[in-house]
Parts: C-alpha cells; structure tokens; sequence
C-alpha cells in the first residue's frame, strides 16, 4: 500500500509534468505564431523590397544553341521556345533575385528535319525521357556594380546531370516586365550530349532569351 509519502512524491511527478508538456506547448505556440507573422510580414512587403514576380510570356522567348563540326565546319543550330517558371527580380535589389526556369524539349527544331531526328535521340536530347532542361539560381548579383549586366551562379539540368553555371545577363525594362537575355557555354560531354566520335565540337554555346511578364498571383 502506498504511504503518503509515495502518494505525495506521485503528484510532485505529475505536476512537474505538466508543466513540461505546457512549457513545450507554449514554445510551439509561439514558434507557429512567429512563422506566421514572418509570412504576414513578407507578404506586406512592398514590391522594391521582396523583389517583383515575373512568369515567362507564352510567346517571345527563344534558347538558342550552336556547335560547330570540326568534320566540315559546318554550324549546328537548335531552337527551344517552350520556357516556363518563375522569376523574381528587382534592379534595385539584386540580390533577392532568383530565376527557376524550365525549358521544354519537345519542340526542338533545328531547321533540318535529318538534325532533328538525331537532337531527339537517347544519344542527345532524348525528350520523351527527359522532357525539361532546368535552370535555378543560387545567387544574383550587378556585374562590377554597373547596373547594367548581372550575373547569376546556378544550376543547370540537362537529361540527368545537373552542373554549376555562370551566367551573365541584361534585363531590359519593357511595359509590364523584362527582357532578359543572356550566353554562357557548355560542356556537350559533360551532360551525355552527343559521343567524342559524333565529330562535334564539346563547347556549345548557348544564346538566352526570356520575355517575362509580371506575374497576377
């Protein structure tokens, strides 16, 4: 039988349990409060601080690249228009810009339909398994402070190999949004395009560009 001491020792445990669980359930109280108000208070923000929403427009976008035989010298020339994603941007705020962008691959054309056969096979592009090239930044920033160019550090995704990129680009204000429009360089090898023996340079360089429209969200 318990003694009254036991019985008293049993209700101090309890007690002191009770209040454990209510300091926790005050902590994740105020923890889901203060995510709250961080949420309420980003939404509030104005635009020129936040960085404005802009989404690619249906049309007027255009990723272009060329690689040249080192057979015969001839250029070899791709075009995607199906670019879709979510840009945030701001020239006065930089860094709180970010680009995370998909590129479709089922409309690639080159032009020649023999070249398009070969860009839609598992050997280069192979769409119909891998239908999106991605671009996402990791860091914007002013080139040099001009204002004028901007560079971005990211990723770039092409069928299953994902690589660090450099990319310098021009934002060119246009009524309800931007142009951008950007180059950089890739490594055809480095992302299982294509084999040593297909008689293609490796480099391939790469023309972007992207007409962005603010977005109604």
């Amino acid at each position: 039988m318990a003694t009254g001491a036991d019985r008293s020792n049993a209700a101090g445990a309890i007690k002191k349990n009770i209040r454990v669980k209510a300091t926790k359930f005050a902590g994740m109280n105020k923890s889901i409060a203060c995510m709250i108000l961080c949420a309420v208070v980003w939404m509030l923000l104005p635009a020129g601080l936040r960085g404005q929403q802009y989404v690619p427009a249906a049309d007027g976008c255009r990723i272009e690249f060329k690689a040249v035989s080192h057979k015969d010298g001839e250029v070899i020339r791709g075009v995607l228009n199906s670019v879709k994603g979510k840009i945030i941007f701001d020239p006065k705020n930089v860094g709180a810009a970010s680009f995370d962008i998909n590129v479709g691959l089922a409309g690639i054309t080159s032009g020649a339909a023999k070249i398009n056969t070969e860009l839609r096979k598992p050997a280069y592009f192979n769409p119909v398994k891998y239908p999106v090239i991605k671009i996402k930044s990791t860091s914007v920033k002013a080139d040099g402070g001009s204002g004028v160019v901007y560079v971005m550090q990211g990723n770039l995704t092409i069928k299953d190999v994902t690589k660090p990129v450099h990319l310098q680009f021009t934002a060119s204000p246009m009524g309800g949004g931007y142009i951008f429009r950007g180059r950089l360089v890739v490594s055809k090898q480095a992302f299982n395009i294509g084999s040593k023996e297909d008689g293609i340079d490796d480099e391939v360089s790469v023309y972007i560009e992207v007409r962005a429209l603010q977005s109604k969200k």
